[in-house]
């Protein structure tokens, strides 16, 4: 597993920060025990804020019933919660809650707060000192700062009830991903010009590098992959792309050689990680699909406000995908040598799969699509000039699906008058003038 992976497991885990926060009560608590029972802290204190034993043993043993009973209350909640994501959005973005940096703090502090009052009350004796005064105070605190957490977790699972929350969330995550994957990474060995002196090589059959392992191609380190081609001087073209699934027999890889050397083909496959589950590690369209289910969701319980959030929130993608990548699928070295060929993707290939599902399920609905409509518009205006006529034939198609369903004068005025505005924006007036004649 490479460190990325790791580092996506570990955040999309419940167990790692709570973890992390028994194993901070645990050394706290050994400070605490060491102040009280060797250094005899509560006797320096007695006439301050010392607690004997017995108060101190009943302190403890209350706050350990109420610790483990505002911990297991707040499982349940995040129980809810999921129930409440599957049903009403998407069983795939429950990830997204628990990735959550404040879900994972609260359920570590509930958690390490427990483990601590329970040790202090296994290590607690009599014989040793009468009177404490760290580990009373310290329980006390842990049990204070407790509460307060579940108020903000209370607080915290309702904003993310919210639509608006929810979804900027999911935003942010694929943006994240287009700047990480398409644009850090990608966007330095990308090339339209190179030195393609083996093309006469590419014309002849390939090898073929099989997957081995059924499942989905959720991580491809391209870097190392560019690096050893270009020590083994050959060229490789991937048969699919992140996001797909494979059969043990499924190719991954061909490559040309332009020498006799034994290739080690399991070197490659190394660069790939082929797991039973989508992730959102680089597969942009993953990501992006989870928006998409919201608004279909959205749309099936009739809540056109959140299917319209969501067509915004995906338009946003959508046009920093058009920004930071020029869609070149060809990745070549330091020396300019073509060296990997990726499967075509240009922005027509986003677009359809950001929206092209939402219109077919919005197809009746058209107040939606008209959102649709004004969506393009808003995006067509931040566009790279390059897709505008992609945006322009998907609003095209979008219309002419539409031509005996307005039910009332003001539902065409508004759609015409979106489209219109399409077509003043991405320059195709002549386009509409044509369409509005064939209508």
């Amino acid at each position: 597993m490479s460190e990325r992976e790791l580092a996506h497991q570990v955040k999309s885990n419940l167990w790692f920060t709570p973890v992390l926060y028994v194993l901070f009560s645990m050394i706290l608590l050994s400070v605490t025990l060491n102040g009280d029972l060797n250094y005899g802290m509560g006797n320096k204190m007695i006439s301050y804020f010392a607690v004997d034993y017995e108060l101190t043993l009943s302190l403890l043993s209350v706050l350990t019933a109420a610790t483990l009973t505002i911990t297991i209350f707040t499982f349940n909640l995040v129980l809810v919660v999921f129930t409440t994501f599957s049903g009403q959005f998407s069983p795939r973005i429950l990830k997204n809650f628990i990735s959550s940096k404040a879900t994972q703090r609260v359920l570590g502090i509930f958690t390490g707060s427990f483990i601590y009052v329970l040790l202090s009350l296994f290590f607690l004796n009599k014989r040793i000192t009468e009177y404490y005064f760290a580990v009373p105070i310290t329980a006390t605190f842990l049990a204070i700062f407790s509460m307060a957490t579940f108020i903000f977790f209370i607080n915290h699972a309702v904003a993310w009830l919210q639509v608006n929350q929810l979804t900027d969330d999911m935003k942010k995550e694929a943006l994240g991903i287009v700047k990480g994957t398409l644009k850090d990474e990608l966007d330095s060995y990308k090339v339209k010009d190179f030195n393609d002196t083996d093309a006469d090589i590419r014309n002849g059959k390939g090898l073929q590098i099989k997957a081995g392992t059924p499942g989905y191609i959720q991580l491809v380190d391209f870097i190392s992959m560019i690096e050893e081609a270009k020590k083994d001087d050959i060229m490789m073209r991937f048969e699919h792309t992140i996001g797909s699934y494979v059969f043990e027999s499924t190719p991954l890889l061909t490559y040309w050689k332009k020498h006799e050397m034994k290739i080690d083909e399991d070197k490659y496959l190394a660069f790939f990680s082929v797991r039973k589950k989508q992730t959102e590690v680089q597969d942009i369209e993953f990501s992006i699909n989870k928006l998409v289910e919201v608004a279909i969701r959205a749309l099936g319980n009739y809540d056109p406000k959140t299917a319209t959030t969501a067509i915004y929130q995906v338009s946003e993608v959508l046009v920093s995908i058009s920004l930071v990548t020029d869609f070149s699928n060809y990745l070549a070295d330091d020396e300019n040598n073509l060296r990997l060929l990726l499967q075509k993707r240009d922005f027509n290939h986003y677009l359809y799969n950001g929206l092209g599902y939402i219109r077919h399920y919005a197809k009746d609905n058209v107040i939606v699509s008209t959102d649709i409509l004004k969506a393009l518009d808003l995006m067509a205006k931040s566009l790279n000039p390059r897709d505008y006529q992609s945006v322009w034939d998907f609003a095209i198609h979008t219309a002419l699906g539409f031509e005996n369903l307005f039910l009332f004068e003001q539902d065409s005025q508004q759609f015409y008058l979106a489209l219109y505005n399409l077509a003043t924006t991405t320059n195709n007036q002549k386009d509409y003038e044509k369409f509005l004649k064939k209508m």
